[in-house]
């Protein structure tokens, strides 16, 4: 694990193989879901096609962000999306953790985060809070990449089936850390 990432208030890890991604997020939401709150997005799939995908907030509730069977003004490639899932199920998820004091999970933050003008803002300034915060994104998301790059207090993780032994390894020892603090002395 690099020094930044075990001292840093925030951990962003970049990915651009979604199953990997989803194997990570799925490892340390069972792990550690108790000092987590926010919100997980999964890919809805029959047999080997990819239909869309859901946002599930840790704790519950679950709606489809994006869908091939979505009639929507809002698109993304071939998905009609609903910006009703970020902004009601994955929104009130980050405010809950926040308000909660547990770290903010973000999975993810991508290109379709980017067409809630609401969301993204908000989520912007989740991650200026102060607030720990674990996020997931998706390589091209220009506006995240931006704020990330600004973030003096984070460490940022590359996800390939090369470094996954040291991203997990990373992940676990930053959240192992931020438990111990959320716990308290005992």
């Amino acid at each position: 694990m690099t020094d930044r990432a075990a001292s840093a208030s925030n951990l962003v890890i970049s990915f651009s193989d979604c199953a990997l991604k989803e194997r990570l997020s799925a490892k340390l939401c069972v792990s550690y879901g108790r000092w987590l709150g926010g919100f997980v997005t999964r890919e809805i799939r029959r047999g080997n096609s990819r239909e869309g995908f859901e946002v599930e907030a840790l704790g519950g509730g679950k709606a489809v962000l994006a869908s091939r069977a979505i009639l929507s003004p809002v698109a993304f490639n071939k998905y009609g999306v609903d910006l009703r899932a970020l902004e009601g199920t994955a929104l009130p998820a980050l405010e809950a953790a926040l308000a909660a004091g547990k770290v903010l999970v973000f999975d993810e933050l991508g290109p379709m985060a980017l067409l809630s003008p609401a969301f993204a803002a908000r989520a912007v300034e989740l991650l200026f809070s102060g607030a720990p915060c674990l996020v997931f994104y998706r390589r091209g998301a220009r506006a995240f990449e931006d704020a990330f790059g600004r973030m003096s207090d984070t460490a940022i993780i590359e996800l390939t089936p090369g470094t996954w032994a040291e991203a997990v390894a990373a992940a676990q020892a930053w959240l192992d850390r931020l438990a111990g603090r959320i716990e308290g002395p005992r």
